[in-house]
């Protein structure tokens, strides 16, 4: 457990139901965001596999030398 951890602990421990119940409340709503986020970023991991025929890398320096020869010189 982190010392920062154990702090919020402390200090929760001084608090009212209430205040606790607001917490809790705070603590799921962050908690179900973040599945949704993961959930929905999931669903697109690896969807553009095999979009492009070539390499990143190689693509950009192939419109860079398609580039420079439109230039005027």
């Amino acid at each position: 457990m982190t010392k920062r951890t154990q702090q919020i602990i402390d200090e929760i421990s001084h608090l009212q139901l209430e205040e606790l119940e607001m917490i809790l409340k705070e603590i799921h709503r962050r908690i179900d965001q973040q599945k949704r986020v993961e959930s929905i970023l999931d669903e697109y991991i690896g969807i553009g596999e095999g979009f492009w025929q070539t390499d990143a890398q190689e693509y950009v320096e192939e419109l860079r030398k398609e580039e420079e020869k439109s230039l005027p010189e």
